[in-house]
Formats: C-alpha cells, sequence, structure tokens
C-alpha cells in the first residue's frame, strides 16, 4: 500500500481523513482559442519559454520549504483501507460523474508537453486519438478493413519480406502478388496499422510486399529461366547461377534483419528502424527486377522474352552496372551487379582468350596441336600445304561477329584481325614463340580491389590477381588413394579407383566443390571487400575495362605483328614480296620472257596470213600441216583476224583448242623461269626461298578457260574478228596457304581483269604493225591516191596512239603504282618505315593499288564512259587492221576499201578527241588532284622514296603523252 501511504502523506491533506474531489478526466491536447489579432508565433515562443522557466525556478525554491515545513509536522496516523473507503461513502462533495478507483491514481497520460502543433509529432497514442477522432476508421463496401497492431504486423513482414505467404499476406501466382489473406474473394481485406492512417499503413507496407513480390518473381525467373535446356549455354548458365548466389545471400541478410529480433514490447521505434533497414534490399532488389524484365509495372502476361544470347546478356549487365556507377549508388548494390557481370562473363572472357590464344601455355600447345600440321619447307607439300580452304580456318575469311558492349573499341578493332591472324600464324609457323609462350598468362579477369587495379596499372600482368570463385581453406580434402585403407573393398584397381567416391560420407566431397554455403561465404566477402569508389587512375567503369582488356589488346596486336614477320621475311617462301614480283611479271606482263613468248604464242605481226606462227622460232609446230586448195579457198573466203597467231584459226572454229594451244601456253610459262629474278638486292638467304618460289611457280601458273556467256550467239568473243576474242583465256595463280589473306580472290580477279585488258591491247598493237608491214610492202590504193594518203595517215595515227597507250599503261599505269607499292614492303621490311601494322592493313594496300590501276586504265564502273570511248578507238584501230588484210588479200575492192576507210577515220577522229575531254572532266572532278600532284612531286625531290602516281591521277599522264598541244581537244573547235 506504497502508493496510499504516499498519498496520506501529503501536507495539504485535511486532519479529518476526509478525501478530495476526483480530478477530470481531461484530454491529452488542447488546442486554444487563437485571439482575433494577428499572431506572431515567434514572439509567443519566447514568451512561453520564459514563462516556462520561472515556473521551473518557483517550484524549486516551493520545494525547499515544503521539505523545512514537513519535518515539523506532525506524522499522519496510519489508517485501514476499510476506514479509508468508509470516509470516501460518507464524503458530502460527490459528483455522478467521477469515478472512484485506484486506476485514478496515476495519471492517464504524462505529465510532459510537446512545444509543436503537429499531431504527427505527438506521441503515438496522442496521434492516433486524434486521426480517430477526426476521421474515424473508413468504411469501403469493396474491402474490409482490418486493423493490426506493430506486433501483429511485424510478425506477418517476417514471413512476406522473404517471399513466402503469412496469416497477414497470401501469394497470388496468377498475378505474381502479395495479397491480404482472409477476406472472401469480392470483399478482400485492407490492413491499417494501430496509429497509422490509410495512407502511412500503405506506405509502410509497401516496401516490405514489393521486396517479397519481387524476391519470389526472381525466383520463378530462375526456375523458367532453367528449363529453356534448349536455348541455354553457358554464359546464361553462368548468370542463373550467379543470379541464384545473390537471391541465397539476400535472403539471408532479410532473415537476420529486425524482423527476426524484435523485442516485446514493441517500442515506437521499431517499425521505423524496420523500414528504414530494409531499404537498401529493395533498391537491390528492384534492379535486379528490372534487369531480369521481372518489374512491379509489369504483369506476367506482360513479360518479355528474356534474351538467351551471351552478348546481349552480358552487356545488359554492364549496362546496369554502368548506370550504378554513374548514379552513385549503394556500395551493396554495385558490388552485386559487379559479382553478376564477374561470374555471368567468366566462360565468354575465357573463351575469348583462347581465340586469340592468351591463355595457360598448356591450353595453347593444345589449341595449336589440333591445327594441321603443314610445313613450308620442300617443293613437294604443295598439294598438302594448300588444301586448306576458308571454311576449315574458321574465321580466316568469316565476317566479324558482335561483341559486348564492355569490349574497348582498341580490341574490338583488333582482335578479328589477331583471331585471324592466329589461324594463319598457326599454319605458317606452329612452333612460333607467341604460340608457346615460356611465361604462364592466365586468363582475363575482372579486378575491382585498388590493391589489384594499381598492381595492373604498374605492372601490365594480371599475375596474383584474385578470384571471386570460393575457395575452402579449413577444409582439405581426403586423399581417395589413401583414405579407407583399412575399409573391407577398399583395395581398389587401377581402372576402379573412381569408384572410391561412393565409399565417402554422406555430404562430404572429395575436391574444392563450389556449394551453396561456400559461394555464399565468396559473395559476402566480395561486397564487403568490394572499394566503395574507384581509385583515381581509373576513376570510371569505362577506363577500367579499358585497363583490365590491355593485356589482351597488347597480345593481340603481337599475333598480327608476328604474322607480318613472317610475310617480310626474306629467307621465308611466305615472303610476299617475291609473291608479288611473280604476279606482277606474268598476270601484269612486265617480264619482258613472258611478254615475248605470250606475244609469240597468242598473237602475229607478219604480213602473211598462212606463215607459221613464230616464223621457224621456238614455237614452231611440231609438224606441218598439208593445206589441199580447198584449204586455200576457203582462205580466201573468210575473213583475215589480224594480229592473231595463225594456228589459233586454223580450226575453223572459235575459241580454239586442242593440245597445242595447251602445249604452247604451258611451254610459255616453264621457258619464262629459267631467267626470272625478284629483285636487285637478291642475297645468298634470299636466293634460297626466291629459288623455291621460282620452282614451284611452274605449278601454281595455269592457263584456264572462262566460262563465259554465250546464250544469244551474238557473244563477241565468240568472233576472232573482235577485240574481245581472247577474253576466254585467262592466267590463273594457286596462291600457296596463308598467303591467301593478301593475295585473296577478289584481288586475283582483278589481276585476270587487268590481264584481259593486256591481251587486248596486245592484239591491236600486233594488228598495227601487221598493217604496217602490209602497207609498207604493197600499195592498196594504187589508183586513188587521196585515199592512199589518208591510209598512211590514219595508220600513223592509229599506231602512235597505241604505242603511246601501252607505254603508259606498263610504266605509269602498273609500274609506277606496282612498284612503288613493293617499296613500300621493302622500307616495312627494313624498319624504315611503319606503314603496315598487319597483314590485313597490308591486304588493303595490296587492293588499293590493283584499283588504282584499274583506275589507271579506265576499268572502273564509274569510269564507263571514258572506258568505253577507249574500247571504242581500240576496236576502231582493229577494224582498220581488217580492212587492210581484206583489201591486202583481194576481198574488198579498192573504191569499196576507200567509203570505209574515210567512215573509219571520222569515228575515230571523234573518239579521240571526246576521249580527251572526258578524261579532262575525270581530273577535275577530283579537285585534290592537281595539288596532290604538286605535293608527290615535291616529296619525290626531297626523299628517295619512289611514290605512285595513283589511279585518276594517272590520267595526267596520258593526256599529256596523248595531245601534249591540245590538237585533239581543239579538234572539233
Amino acid at each position: 500500500m506504497s502508493l496510499c501511504g504516499d498519498t496520506w502523506n501529503q501536507h495539504e491533506h485535511d486532519m479529518d481523513l476526509a478525501l478530495g474531489i476526483l480530478p477530470h478526466i481531461t484530454p491529452q491536447f488542447f488546442v486554444p482559442r487563437m485571439f482575433d489579432k494577428p499572431q506572431d508565433p515567434i514572439v509567443h515562443a519566447i514568451d512561453r519559454e520564459k514563462a516556462t522557466t520561472l515556473e521551473k525556478r518557483d517550484a524549486r525554491n516551493l520545494d525547499s520549504r515544503d521539505i523545512t515545513l514537513a519535518q515539523d509536522m506532525p506524522a499522519l496516523p496510519s489508517l485501514s483501507p476499510e476506514v479509508l473507503w468508509a470516509n470516501s461513502v460518507t464524503s458530502g462533495d460527490q459528483h455522478s460523474d467521477q469515478v472512484v478507483s485506484w486506476d485514478v491514481l496515476r495519471q492517464s497520460h504524462p505529465d510532459r508537453s510537446y512545444n509543436t502543433p503537429f499531431l504527427t509529432e505527438q506521441s503515438s497514442d496522442v496521434s492516433a486519438s486524434a486521426q480517430y477522432h477526426m476521421r474515424p476508421l473508413p468504411f469501403d463496401p469493396r474491402a474490409n478493413v482490418v486493423c493490426v497492431n506493430e506486433l501483429e504486423l511485424l510478425e506477418s513482414l517476417r514471413m512476406t519480406v522473404l517471399g513466402t505467404s503469412s496469416f497477414l499476406h497470401t501469394w497470388d501466382p496468377v498475378s505474381e502478388t502479395f495479397l491480404s489473406s482472409g477476406g472472401a474473394e469480392n470483399m478482400p481485406n485492407k490492413l491499417l496499422i494501430s496509429g497509422k492512417d490509410e495512407t502511412m499503413s500503405s506506405s509502410v507496407l509497401k516496401r516490405f510486399l514489393d521486396i517479397g513480390t519481387l524476391m519470389r518473381r526472381l525466383e520463378i525467373f530462375l526456375s523458367v529461366l532453367r528449363t529453356r535446356r534448349k536455348e541455354e549455354n553457358a554464359t546464361v548458365h553462368a548468370f542463373s547461377h550467379a543470379l541464384s548466389v545473390v537471391l541465397v545471400y539476400l535472403r539471408d541478410q532479410l532473415f537476420r534483419g529486425p524482423l527476426s529480433n524484435f523485442c516485446i514490447p514493441v517500442s515506437p521505434k521499431t517499425l521505423s528502424a524496420t523500414w528504414l533497414y530494409y531499404g537498401l534490399f529493395e533498391e537491390i532488389v528492384v534492379s535486379l527486377a528490372s534487369l531480369c524484365q521481372r518489374g512491379l509495372g509489369l504483369s506476367p502476361s506482360q513479360y518479355p522474352r528474356f534474351t538467351m544470347k551471351p552478348v546481349a546478356l552480358l552487356s545488359r549487365i554492364y549496362k546496369y552496372l554502368d548506370t550504378h556507377f554513374r548514379k552513385s549508388s549503394s556500395r551493396s548494390l554495385i558490388a552485386v551487379f559487379a559479382y553478376l557481370l564477374t561470374m555471368s562473363s567468366k566462360n565468354y572472357l575465357q573463351a575469348l582468350c583462347r581465340s586469340v590464344a592468351y591463355a595457360d601455355s598448356n591450353n595453347q600447345q593444345v589449341a595449336t596441336s589440333q591445327q594441321p600440321r603443314r610445313t613450308a619447307v620442300g617443293p613437294l607439300d604443295i598439294e598438302d600445304f594448300d588444301q586448306a580452304s576458308p571454311e576449315d580456318d574458321g574465321v580466316l575469311f568469316a565476317e566479324d561477329h558482335e561483341l559486348p558492349s564492355f569490349i574497348p573499341r582498341d580490341l574490338a578493332e583488333v582482335l578479328p584481325a589477331a583471331q585471324k591472324s592466329l589461324k594463319l600464324l598457326a599454319a605458317a609457323k606452329p612452333d612460333h614463340p607467341v604460340l608457346n609462350p615460356s611465361v604462364r598468362r592466365p586468363f582475363i579477369p575482372w579486378v575491382w580491389s585498388t590493391r589489384d587495379i594499381e598492381d595492373l596499372w604498374r605492372t601490365g600482368s594480371l599475375d596474383g590477381v584474385g578470384d571471386v570463385a570460393p575457395t575452402i581453406g579449413s577444409y582439405s580434402p581426403p586423399d581417395l588413394a589413401s583414405a579407407d585403407g583399412n575399409l573391407p573393398g577398399s583395395d581398389y584397381q587401377p581402372d576402379l579407383v573412381g569408384f572410391r567416391l561412393f565409399d565417402l560420407e554422406p555430404g562430404s566431397n572429395r575436391d574444392d566443390t563450389f556449394n551453396e554455403h561456400s559461394m555464399h561465404a565468396a559473395l559476402e566477402n566480395f561486397i564487403l571487400s568490394f572499394p566503395p569508389v574507384l581509385p583515381s587512375i581509373t576513376p570510371n567503369l569505362g577506363l577500367l575495362t579499358s585497363l583490365v582488356f590491355s593485356p589482351l589488346i597488347s597480345h593481340a596486336a603481337s599475333l598480327s605483328s608476328a604474322l607480318l614477320s613472317i610475310f617480310l621475311d626474306q629467307n621465308s617462301f611466305l615472303y610476299v614480296h617475291d609473291h608479288l614480283v611473280l604476279l606482277r611479271s606474268h598476270m601484269l606482263l612486265t617480264s619482258p620472257s613472258f611478254k615475248s613468248r605470250l606475244t609469240a604464242a597468242l598473237f602475229s605481226d607478219t604480213d602473211d596470213r598462212e606463215a607459221v606462227a613464230g616464223g621457224g622460232k621456238s614455237f614452231a609446230l611440231s609438224r606441218q600441216r598439208s593445206r589441199s586448195a580447198a584449204g586455200v579457198a576457203q582462205h580466201s573466203t573468210r575473213h583475215w583476224a589480224v594480229g592473231l597467231a595463225p594456228f589459233l584459226i586454223e580450226r575453223g572454229t572459235w575459241p580454239p583448242g586442242g593440245a597445242d594451244l595447251s602445249f604452247f601456253l604451258r611451254t610459255v610459262i616453264v621457258e619464262s623461269q629459267d631467267i626470272c629474278s625478284f629483285g636487285p638486292d637478291d642475297s645468298q638467304e634470299h636466293e634460297l626461298g626466291s629459288s623455291r618460289i621460282a620452282q614451284e611457280a611452274e605449278i601454281r601458273l595455269g592457263f584456264a578457260i572462262r566460262d563465259l556467256p554465250s546464250d544469244t550467239g551474238r557473244e563477241r568473243w565468240l568472233n576472232p574478228l573482235y577485240i574481245e576474242a581472247l577474253d576466254f583465256l585467262y592466267l590463273d595463280y594457286k596462291v600457296p596457304h596463308p598467303l591467301e589473306v593478301i593475295i585473296t580472290p577478289d584481288t586475283t580477279s582483278k589481276y585476270q581483269r587487268i590481264f584481259s585488258f593486256l591481251l587486248r591491247v596486245i592484239r591491236v598493237e600486233s594488228a598495227i604493225r601487221a598493217a604496217f608491214r602490209m602497207t609498207h610492202q604493197d600499195v592498196l590504193f594504187p589508183t586513188l591516191n587521196q585515199s592512199r594518203k589518208l591510209l598512211t595517215h590514219f595508220r600513223f595515227m592509229a599506231h602512235s596512239f597505241v604505242t603511246t597507250l601501252s607505254a603508259y599503261i606498263f610504266d605509269v599505269a602498273i609500274g609506277g603504282n606496282f612498284d612503288a607499292f613493293l617499296a613500300r614492303i621493302t622500307a616495312c621490311r627494313l624498319g624504315t618505315s611503319s606503314e603496315f601494322t598487319d597483314v590485313f592493313s597490308l591486304a588493303e594496300a595490296h587492293s588499293a593499288v590493283l584499283n588504282d590501276i584499274l583506275s589507271a586504265c579506265l576499268m572502273r564502273s564509274a569510269q564507263r564512259a571514258a572506258g568505253d570511248l577507249l574500247r571504242g578507238s581500240l576496236e576502231l584501230i582493229l577494224e582498220l587492221c581488217v580492212m587492210i588484210g581484206d583489201l591486202n588479200d583481194g576481198r574488198l575492192q579498192e573504191y569499196q576499201a576507200s567509203s570505209a576507210l574515210d567512215v573509219l577515220f571520222a569515228a575515230f577522229r571523234n573518239k579521240i578527241s571526246t576521249l580527251i575531254k572526258v578524261l579532262e572532266v575525270l581530273l577535275e572532278k577530283d579537285l585534290k588532284s592537281s595539288q596532290r600532284q604538286e605535293l608527290l612531286l615535291a616529296l619525290q625531290e626531297q626523299s628517295d622514296v619512289r611514290h605512285a602516281p595513283g589511279g585518276v591521277e594517272a590520267l595526267r599522264h596520258i593526256i599529256l603523252r596523248l595531245d601534249i598541244n591540245e590538237w585533239w581537244k581543239n579538234l572539233n573547235s
């Protein structure tokens, strides 16, 4: 009864033991009426503070006086409870609205006052009382309002936040969301937290429901992802495994949170502290759901199909990681996405490293051993050496594949060339040091710690970089060869030693396998050790990515340079300079011996159509054919294909064939190799490689017949009188592997186009020489003096045009461009120039040189008008030669040839005049041609390096050679 004793010890009470009136039950808050005058909150707050200070000071003074008076006051008599209640009944001052109870002996509300007018800053009881008084519980006919206290709510959220149904929320598999449980189908429950209104209750519940919903959706996403086995690959499998580890980690962290160990009774701050604690995990789960396309804004029917392509998946993860770096998200969130990228891209990066032989030395030796072993030594292995096709090489001529977005631009540019170079290098020199390094190279990993980044920056090596994969240090795997040696049946034969696995205890491992606990611990350590910010040397993710892939970029560049060094080695059979010289000598007819022999085999400049080709020289026929009178009569009724060798048209059919043609052409190739030279700097070492190239040239070079269309019967190549008569014949070159990367089929076709054009020019050149002999020996227009003069003048102009064109083609178009290209290769080999960084830049330069030659010869599609004029001029000259041959044979009368001669001469004059004008127009289109030509001339004066005349720019030379005084240009003016 201490409470009663304390009450009766008060000195204010009357000695007659009468009880005072019980205090009125007043509300816990009071809003005073505001005065009808301007209010000043600042002045009122100052006055209220002064009044409070004075009251406290008076109370301290009163307490000291009360204590002194209480010491002099006599002690009150003790009363029993019966007397106390009896006196209360007989008391005269009683009111009907007062309650006398032990409960009123303590205050029903705290004495402390609040200096704030906001109800939300009062205690929860005061705030709830005011809210329920002003806004009673809402009545919703479509929902059942349920009030829960904080204790019940926290117990329910403990299950809900883990994605599991609770007594307040149930998982709906149709909508994949949590619904309030306990309500009818048409009357769902609406939860209200005690002391919170509807808005605050929904706001507090939203975070926990979102976390639970997204956790459950991610688990369902993983289960669906694992069912798509046909589309699954190593990258997707690694991503699903990494995501499952992240979900296990998040579930463990959510379980360890305040919901698992809150105290009873619940303090007013428990719910707020719990809500704040799970804010970080909400951010992580929302980002993961957005990555997996399972956000809260999507219903199950709206889920897009998740990509299963490795490149798209890795690019998507990297994009999210880069976004969080830029937004300066929390360290845990960035670490989770860094972990996903590291684990998901591990297999892809390993495959990328293997594609350029950047791996462990053992793996490289295995990869190299799988390549077909070819040797470049010895002339007897040609067929086996060249059997490899581009399809067998895999990426040798394949299109570039799409790369993830995190691959640096430098690596993306050099990677295709490095992959092709690796294939070519393995074929050219399998024992190259680049393919078999003496030092072990680890795979390219992602590095995140500051120490690893600084080491990589300083050394440029990935040695010692830690792996995210777990290592279980406390567990030592049992030795199957020695464990359980005393158990019966444990002595296994060597072939059956693997069955010892079944003798282990359940749950034990024979090696350090990755279990759920170890992966969870590895992820936790990874997040804890993740740096809050990247070091200053790589302040953003892009610079860090460039640093991580820098060793791979250097290695890829070394592959290209290693292959280029083999192609520039004078002692190698693959020395590209000598192969290009061989192509120039034969397919571009720059070799005097080959050109003279080919001209003697296919053409003739004799004035006698019955003469044997070669006139008794090295190409004499094996047997003389007897010509009957019928044969002579047949010749008299047939046009003479002037300029062609007689034996080609001897059979009376076109195109010719037979063993004689094959023998002649084969003899041309074989005999022209006896004096083949590859350059003035032939040393003893160089002669070893050059001799093999010359020895194999007989096998690699060969004439063939092109399959041309012959459907209409009016094709010009079927008539020996036309300039296209020899278009069916082409020279082929069997390129040794792996030189196909430089001498590609496309460049070979360009060689063959130039070769066909040269055959046309040589045909017209032989024909005009034959016409000169016919007009010089006999008088073709004995009675028509004017026609005889016109013929002599026309023949001279035509001969001059053909001679000038031929000299321009061989000296400027071919010689100037190709010789300058060979000089660039030599400078690169000697180290005086670094123009070619890899074989592919060399191949591009090779193709560009051939394009310049085609442009200089007016053979490009953009020069069709000028090319037609040039071809038409040559056709007119050939028609002149055929007419002279018919006039010489008597098939054409003098008066008939006179009118034809006038028509041909007028047409020739117009063709040449128009050609000169068109060439000038082509030069004017190239606005920088004159400036470039002047610059090249200045460079040639200052340097010993030979510069190419170019393609369109070289047309200036033909204009100067044909029309130096602008006579043709001003002909019609």
